[in-house]
C-alpha cells in the first residue's frame, strides 16, 4: 500500500512539473500523446481555482489548453481527456474568481475556433459519448446557456433545447447529468422568447430597437423608438399567469422587463421634454452645444477605466476668459454638482437623438480651452452612430442635454433581468403549485422550529442566544415559525422588522448558508443591520453593499472593511494582474492610435472609388465611373492641357455632367447610372460617404470594445480582494438597486436565503433580480396595505385599472392571490389613539401592546391626536407636477398651513421635543419646497435621497444646499418617509 502511494505522489510530482513546462512555454504540445498528458497533468491538481488562475496567467497556458483540446477531437479521445478537462472546469470555486472572468477566458480557449465544440456536439448526436462524455457535454451546455453576457457566438439555445429532446439529457441514467438537465432545462424556458400575441398585437417590428426577445432590445431607446406612434407591447398580469406553466417564467420575466423599461422611457420622455422647452419646468437643463471629436480617453497607466468619448465643447459651458488653466480647474473641483460625474444626457444631432449616454468627469480635460467633456455612451448602435454623426455632421448641429431620469435605479435591474437564465423558486412564486403543496425550506432548523413552538408565550433568550429578553405572542411564533419553515414565507403586519431580526440571527446560526438582507431604501436598510447587529450578530460575520450609510452601519460597508482585511495576492494572482495590466496599455494604444486615424480621416474620391470597388450593392458603380486605364505609357489631357486622374469621371459625375472625354466608350449597361439626375447622384455620394465612415468606425469600434473587454478583465482581477471579503461573510445587507449593481460580486457570496424587508414597497422587478440559482429560501417581510411601490407611469399602475399593474409588489401579487402568509396581531410602537385611527381605516383586529398604554401624554396639548382645520385654500404650484401622485399634472402648496408648521416646531421645542424628536410629513412635492424655504430660518431640514432628488429635479432646491450648523430637522414627503 505504501509503494502504491508513493508512486501515486511520485506521478503527481511530474504531472506538475510537466503542467509548468508547458504553460511557461519550456515545452511544446506536439502530439495527442502530449495534450493527453497535460490535460491529465491540469485534472491531477486538488486546487481546482489555484490552477485555473495559473493556467490562465501563465503565458502560454490558454494557447496550451487550445491546442491538446484540438490534438485528437475522436470520441475516444473526447470521452476520456477532454471530458474530464470540462468537469474538472465546472467548479464553483472557479466560477468565483475574479467575479467569473477567469472561467469565461478558459472557456473562450475551449471554444473559439469551434472545432472542439463542433466534434464534441457531433458525437453527443451520433450517440457516441459515454456517459461521463454526456456529463460533461451537459456541464458546458449549462454554463455556455447561464453565464451573461454570451462567451461565445454560438446557437446554445437551440443547441440545448434539441439535448433535452426525447432520449436526451433527461433520460440519462446518471443522477448527476440528469440534475444538470433540470437545471437546463429551467434555463431554457426562462430564455425562451415565448410572450403570447394578443390577436395581432405582438412583440418586434415597431422600431428599429423592438424584438420578439426582449434579450435584444437596447435598455436606452434610440431616435425611431421616441418617435414611434404604436403603443409599446406588454402584457396585463391576468394574461402571464394564464400563460401555460413551462413557459410561464420566461413570459413573466419578459414583461417584468418591458414594464419596468416603460416606466424609466416615461421619465426620459418628460425629462427631455422639459429640457426642450415644450414642457415648462422652474429648472433649467444644461445644454451644452457644438462638439468636435476628440477621441478617446481610457484613463492612465495607474488607473484605466472604461473607454469615453472625448468631446472638445465650444458653447454651454461657463468661459473664464483671462483665467489660467488651473483657476479653471479650481472652479471645476469647488464646483462639482455642475456637469457631475457619471449623470445622465442625451447628445442630439439636429434635435434628433444620436444616443444616450454618462459624464465622465474629467476636472484636468475640463480646463482645457476650449473644455473637453468625456461621454460613455450605451450601446454599440448609438456608440457608431455617435462616432459616423461626429464625422458627417457639422459641430454647430449637436447638443448634449443633461436630464434628471435616476438610470441608475433602473438600468442595474433591466440588465439583471436580461441576464437571468432561471428563475428560483419559480413554483412557488408564479402559481404553479398548490398551496397545500409547498416544499419547506432545505435549511430550516427543525428543532428549533419544535422548541420555539413549544415555548410559545415563554422567552426564548436563551434558546435563540439573544442578549435580551423575548417573550412570542402566537402570531409573532407562527411568523417566526413560517419564516424559518417555509422556502418562500410571507409576513405582514406591525413590529415585523423585530421578527425579521430574529430570523435573521437564528438562520445564521443554524445554518451554512450566506443571508442577503434587502430593503429599498439605504435607511431602511440601516435600520434592518442595526437591528440584527442588537439582536446579538457579530458585524465581523455582516457586510453591507452601497454608500450612504448610518454612522453605525458605516463600518460595515465593504471599502471599510477592506482597510483592515489582509489579503496577500498569490504569485499566480500578481501574474494574471499584471498580465491584465499590460493588455490594457498596449490596447489603450491602439484606441489611441485608431482614434487619431479617425479624427483626421478625410474621404477622396479615390478613397470612394476604391470603397465601390468592394461594394456588394453599388459595385457596378466602380465600373461606371473608373477613368479607364491608358497602357501606352501616354498621358491623356483634356481642356488646357490638364492632365486627367484617376477620378475624372467621379468629378464629373457628381457635378452633374455626362462622361466628356469618355461618353462614345463607356459601356451601354452603364446608361442609367449616367442618366441619374443630380439630386440622386448626391444621395448616392452621402450615402457611400456615410458607409465609408462606418467602415472605419467599425475598425474603432473594434478595438474599443476589445479594450473595454480587456478592462474589465483587470478590474475583475484587481477586485479580487473585495470578492474574497464578500464570499466570507455570512449576513449581506443591501438595497435592492445595489443588489442588481453589485450582481457579479454577489455570485462569490452564493446567498442561499434572502430577506426581504419592506417588500410591500418594492416593485417585484427589484425581488426577482436578487434571486440567483442558489437561492432556496425567500423571506417577504411587508404589508401591502400600507404604501405600494413608487412607480411614474401611472397608466402602469393597479389603480389606473388597465391591469398591468407595475406597482404592485410580490409581496400582495401573492397574498392577495391567497398564498399562505402570517399575520402579526400586535402593534408596538403607536399610542391607543393613533391606532385606533388605522384600526378603524384597515386593521380591525389590530392589539394595542402593553407597553404602547402608558405612555405619558405629550406636554403643552390637550390631546395627544390634533387635527387642525382652517379655511385658507391651497394654491395649485404652477410648473410643478408631482410625478408620483397618481398622474397628476400640477402639484400644490399652502402658506397658511407652511407657517403653522413653523409655529408647530418652535412651540414643540419650548415643551422640551428637540428636533430630533420631531418629523414633518407633507403628501406634495411643492408643500415639501415651500416647509423647506420657511423652516430654514430655524433649523436644518433633513430631506431622504428620494425627496431630495425631486426637489433638486423639480427646480425648488439646488444641489447640496443644506446649512449643516443648524438643528437637524426629518421633514418629508408621505410616500418616502
Amino acid at each position: 500500500m505504501a509503494a502504491a502511494g508513493t508512486d501515486t505522489e511520485l506521478k503527481s510530482n511530474r504531472l506538475r512539473k510537466f503542467l509548468t513546462a508547458v504553460i511557461h512555454g519550456k515545452r511544446a504540445i506536439k502530439n495527442a500523446s502530449d495534450a493527453k498528458l497535460f490535460l491529465e497533468a491540469i485534472c491531477d491538481q486538488q486546487d481546482r481555482a489555484g490552477c485555473v488562475e495559473k493556467l490562465v496567467a501563465a503565458s502560454q497556458g490558454l494557447q496550451a489548453l487550445k491546442t491538446s483540446l484540438r490534438s485528437d477531437v475522436s470520441s475516444a479521445f473526447i470521452n476520456s481527456s477532454s471530458a474530464s478537462l470540462l468537469t474538472y472546469i465546472a467548479d464553483d470555486s472557479v466560477r468565483q474568481l475574479c467575479s467569473g472572468q477567469l472561467l469565461r477566458d478558459i472557456l473562450v480557449a475551449v471554444l473559439e475556433p469551434p472545432t472542439f465544440w463542433n466534434a464534441l456536439e457531433r458525437c453527443y448526436d451520433e450517440r457516441t459519448l459515454s456517459p461521463s462524455g454526456i456529463h460533461a457535454f451537459a456541464c458546458l451546455l449549462l454554463e455556455l446557456l447561464t453565464s451573461p453576457p454570451a462567451i461565445v457566438q454560438l446557437d446554445v439555445f437551440h443547441i440545448a433545447e434539441k439535448a433535452l429532446g426525447a432520449g436526451g439529457l433527461l433520460d440519462s441514467s446518471s443522477n448527476d447529468t440528469r440534475s444538470l438537465a433540470y437545471k437546463l432545462q429551467d434555463a431554457v424556458r426562462c430564455k425562451a422568447s415565448g410572450s403570447p400575441a394578443l390577436g395581432t398585437i405582438k412583440p418586434g417590428g415597431r422600431h428599429d430597437n423592438d424584438f420578439v426577445d426582449f434579450r435584444q432590445v437596447a435598455i436606452f431607446p434610440t431616435t425611431d423608438e421616441f418617435s414611434a406612434k404604436e403603443q409599446p407591447f406588454y402584457l396585463q398580469s391576468d394574461v402571464v399567469f394564464e400563460t401555460e406553466p413551462e413557459k410561464r417564467a420566461a413570459v413573466h420575466l419578459d414583461n417584468q422587463f418591458r414594464l419596468l423599461r416603460e416606466d424609466m422611457l416615461g421619465e426620459l420622455r418628460n425629462d427631455l421634454q422639459m429640457a426642450g422647452g415644450s414642457k415648462q419646468s422652474r429648472r433649467i437643463s444644461l445644454r451644452l452645444k457644438s462638439f468636435v471629436f476628440h477621441g478617446f480617453n481610457c484613463g492612465t497607466g495607474q488607473r484605466r477605466k472604461q473607454a469615453s468619448i472625448a468631446l472638445r465643447c465650444y458653447q454651454g459651458l461657463p468661459k473664464h476668459s483671462g483665467t489660467t488653466r488651473d483657476q479653471r480647474k479650481k472652479y471645476d473641483a469647488d464646483n462639482r454638482n455642475f456637469l457631475k460625474h457619471m449623470s445622465l444626457g442625451c447628445l442630439l444631432c439636429s434635435e434628433e437623438i444620436v444616443a444616450f449616454g454618462t459624464v465622465d468627469r474629467n476636472e484636468d480635460l475640463l480646463a482645457e480651452d476650449p473644455p473637453i467633456i468625456l461621454l460613455q455612451v450605451f450601446g454599440k448602435s448609438a456608440f457608431m452612430k455617435t462616432l459616423i454623426s461626429l464625422k458627417t455632421a457639422h459641430q454647430e448641429q449637436f447638443e448634449f442635454v443633461q436630464v434628471d431620469t435616476p438610470f441608475f435605479a433602473y438600468e442595474p435591474v433591466l440588465k439583471c433581468l436580461q441576464e437571468k437564465a432561471s428563475l428560483p423558486l419559480s413554483d412557488e412564486l408564479l402559481g404553479l403549485v398548490e398551496p397545500g403543496q409547498l416544499a419547506r425550506s432545505p435549511f430550516a432548523p427543525e428543532h428549533v422550529v419544535a422548541e420555539i413552538k413549544r415555548h410559545e408565550g415563554c422567552n426564548l433568550r436563551d434558546l435563540l442566544k439573544i442578549p435580551k429578553d423575548v417573550i412570542l405572542d402566537r402570531s409573532q411564533t407562527e411568523s417566526l415559525v413560517a419564516g424559518l419553515s417555509q422556502n418562500v414565507g410571507l409576513i405582514q403586519g406591525t413590529g415585523k422588522s423585530f421578527i425579521g431580526a430574529i430570523l435573521a440571527k437564528v438562520l445564521h446560526e443554524n445554518s451554512r448558508e450566506t443571508i442577503l438582507v434587502l430593503c429599498y431604501t439605504n435607511h431602511a436598510l440601516d435600520q434592518f443591520l442595526e437591528d440584527i447587529l442588537d439582536i446579538g450578530v457579530s458585524d465581523e460575520q455582516m457586510l453591507r453593499l452601497g454608500s450612504k450609510s448610518k454612522p453605525r452601519t458605516k463600518s460595515l460597508g465593504l471599502h471599510e472593511q477592506s482597510g483592515n482585511y489582509l489579503y496577500r495576492r498569490s504569485s499566480q494572482s500578481w501574474n494574471l494582474l499584471n498580465k491584465y495590466s499590460a493588455m490594457a496599455d498596449d490596447l489603450s494604444t491602439q484606441v489611441q492610435e485608431k482614434a487619431s486615424t479617425f479624427q483626421s480621416l478625410k474621404v477622396s474620391k479615390e478613397d470612394l472609388l476604391e470603397y465601390l470597388q468592394f461594394s456588394d450593392n453599388d459595385s457596378e458603380f466602380f465600373y461606371a465611373l473608373s477613368t479607364p486605364e491608358n497602357h501606352d505609357g501616354m498621358a491623356r489631357v483634356g481642356k488646357k492641357g490638364k492632365t486627367i486622374g484617376s477620378s475624372y469621371l467621379m468629378d464629373r459625375w457628381l457635378r452633374g455632367r455626362d462622361a466628356g472625354l469618355f461618353q462614345n466608350t463607356i459601356g451601354k449597361e452603364f446608361d442609367k447610372i449616367w442618366d441619374m439626375d443630380s439630386s440622386a447622384r448626391k444621395a448616392c455620394y452621402d450615402r457611400w460617404t456615410r458607409d465609408f465612415f462606418l467602415e472605419q468606425a467599425s475598425i474603432l469600434q473594434n478595438v474599443v470594445h476589445t479594450y473595454n473587454e480587456s478592462y474589465e478583465q483587470l478590474s475583475n482581477s484587481r477586485d479580487q480582494k473585495y470578492a474574497d471579503i464578500i464570499g466570507r461573510k455570512r449576513i449581506i445587507g443591501c438595497t435592492t438597486t445595489a443588489a442588481a449593481k453589485y450582481a457579479k460580486e454577489l455570485l462569490n457570496a452564493r446567498p442561499g436565503i434572502i430577506l426581504v424587508e419592506e417588500a410591500g414597497e418594492i416593485l417585484e422587478s427589484h425581488v426577482l433580480t436578487a434571486l440567483s440559482s442558489n437561492t432556496k429560501h425567500l423571506v417577504l417581510i411587508g404589508d401591502h396595505q400600507q404604501l405600494r411601490p413608487k412607480v411614474n407611469n401611472y397608466a402602469l399602475t393597479v389603480e389606473i385599472g388597465d391591469g398591468y399593474d407595475l406597482n404592485k409588489s410580490l409581496f400582495e401579487r401573492l397574498v392577495v392571490g391567497d398564498y399562505p402568509h402570517t399575520t402579526l396581531a400586535k402593534q408596538h410602537r403607536m399610542r391607543p389613539e393613533i391606532s385606533d385611527l388605522v384600526k378603524r381605516l384597515m386593521y380591525p383586529d389590530l392589539l394595542d401592546d402593553a407597553k404602547t398604554l402608558d405612555r405619558p401624554h405629550m406636554r403643552g396639548f390637550q390631546s395627544d391626536v390634533v387635527f387642525f382645520n382652517h379655511n385658507y385654500p391651497e394654491v395649485q404650484a404652477n410648473n410643478l407636477a408631482d410625478r408620483r401622485d397618481e398622474g397628476s399634472k400640477l402639484s400644490r402648496q399652502n402658506i397658511f398651513e407652511a407657517e403653522m408648521v413653523l409655529k408647530t416646531v418652535r412651540y414643540l421645542a419650548q415643551q422640551g421635543y428637540g428636533t430630533d424628536k420631531q418629523v414633518v410629513l407633507t403628501p406634495y412635492l411643492g408643500q415639501l419646497g415651500l416647509l423647506l424655504k420657511h423652516l430654514k430660518a430655524d433649523v436644518d431640514p433633513v430631506l431622504n435621497d428620494l425627496d431630495s432628488f425631486d426637489l433638486v429635479r423639480a427646480g425648488l432646491m439646488p444641489p447640496g444646499s443644506a446649512d449643516v450648523a443648524k438643528r437637524p430637522l426629518k421633514i418629508s414627503t408621505i410616500g418616502t418617509f
